[in-house]
């Protein structure tokens, strides 16, 4: 028997649509429309039951119960086997709700957008993010999105909805939310490979409580050369371990990292890459870059102040100036990794959540969520920097030290952080 049983006409067909694809002799027009009929969307392929309980499998994880409202946000153009297989699993768990793909005006992917405007394309409105807070489950994806369309959710700062808060962002994570909120991307082979895990979830989030514990100096060194100091003062521990799990979370599927927002006027010393780290090119002329040189960072105040080494170091001081505003240099968010499965042939996943490896944000880190206990260790607290960039650079085989205690050594990462063991 088919999952799917339609007992009625279903509705317009419009460009985009899965429904697009059923022979027009096979439907009704009606006032100029298509109308697809039970029949014919009956006809059309099932997702296969390895995929649906995949699906399944990533629902239940998000505490998806009956009678709770699921919503599935995509861009209009969309993987239709995948999406199709998770509003079946929502609907063999007993949700309730519906899928919103984004009506699209194009764009050109290749000009400059901004992380504080709203870019040209998103097409999100204020009925977007009430129809995202009434969720008890959000999933915003891009998984099939053709390019320069706009996708189902704006960057961090961006406010398109109509609230009181600083973003979108914030809005769905703010204090009272119910929305549970994960990103989901990647392809079902990695999803597979970076399926999370209960341990990876304690370990993450015994990394999270030690930095909302700690609250003070942190420090990291290396043999290259790095010696830098910042302080979390005032800034919660915040953990992604890939599962939205508590009202208000928001996390990306498959991740496993700790991080926190240190204050944005301490960052001391001097930050030495080393072949084998990763930089981010974001706008991206060529996204991460795993680098084949040394690249110096001297900070001051929170701030990178200069760049030094050879070609890609003055390629990379060329690119962070490009933006055109000192906030770019600026301190945004650091933390390590957690996860012990990452691929480094998946340059971004690996450079975000490898186990000991540092991640270090510089530029924008507002409206990620108030974060700490009550927040469930999600979000980075009172952060202020904004900026037109969210640029990442990834260190590996580094010393951390949080007060005086060690976590990292060489990039082996203590069980008390959140290693193995």
């Amino acid at each position: 028997m088919k999952r799917r049983n339609f007992v009625k006409t279903i509705g317009a067909v419009g460009a985009g649509s899965t429904l697009a694809a059923i022979p027009a002799c096979d439907a009704v027009r009606t006032n100029g429309g298509l109308v697809a009929t039970s029949d014919d969307v009956n006809q059309l392929p099932e997702p296969g039951d390895a995929l649906v309980a995949h699906c399944k499998a990533i629902l239940e994880q998000n505490l998806v119960v009956p009678g709770e409202t699921f919503v599935l946000a995509t861009p209009m153009v969309f993987d239709r086997d995948y999406m199709l297989a998770l509003l079946v699993a929502a609907g063999e768990l007993g949700a309730t709700g519906l899928h919103a793909a984004v009506i699209s005006h194009p764009f050109d992917p290749n000009a400059p957008q901004s992380r504080t405007d709203g870019p040209p394309g998103y097409a999100l409105t204020g009925v977007h993010w009430d129809l995202y807070a009434e969720a008890n489950l959000l999933i915003t994806t891009s998984i099939g999105k053709a390019p320069g369309l706009p996708g189902p959710s704006t960057s961090y700062a961006v406010t398109a909805g109509d609230h009181p808060y600083a973003s979108d962002h914030e809005y769905i994570n703010r204090p009272g939310s119910k929305t549970r909120w994960l990103s989901l991307g990647g392809s079902v082979e990695n999803q597979k490979q970076f399926f999370p895990t209960a341990d990876r979830r304690e370990r993450t989030l015994r990394g999270a409580i030690l930095l909302d514990e700690h609250r003070g100096e942190i420090r990291v060194t290396s043999d290259a050369g790095s010696d830098w100091t910042t302080s979390n003062i005032g800034r919660p521990g915040h953990a992604q371990y890939g599962i939205a799990d508590f009202p208000g979370r928001w996390d990306n599927f498959g991740y496993g990292c700790v991080a926190c927002a240190p204050e944005e006027t301490i960052g001391e010393g001097v930050l030495v890459l080393q072949p084998g780290d990763v930089i981010s090119w974001n706008p991206k002329p060529r996204g991460y870059e795993v680098i084949s040189e040394s690249v110096t960072l001297n900070w001051e105040g929170g701030y990178v102040v200069s760049i030094e080494g050879g070609a890609l170091a003055d390629e990379y001081r060329a690119h962070m100036e490009g933006f055109g505003d000192p906030e770019s240099f600026g301190i945004g968010h650091w933390g390590w990794g957690t996860h012990e499965a990452s691929d480094p042939s998946y340059t971004n996943h690996y450079h975000h959540n490898h186990i000991g490896s540092l991640l270090y944000n510089i530029g924008i880190n507002v409206a990620h969520g108030i974060g700490g206990a009550e927040a469930g260790y999600s979000g980075l607290g009172d952060s202020r920097r904004t900026a037109p960039n969210h640029s990442h650079f990834a260190m590996f085989g580094c010393d951390v030290f949080i007060g005086d205690q060690q976590i990292i050594s060489a990039g082996d990462l203590d069980p008390i952080g959140g290693g193995l063991g």
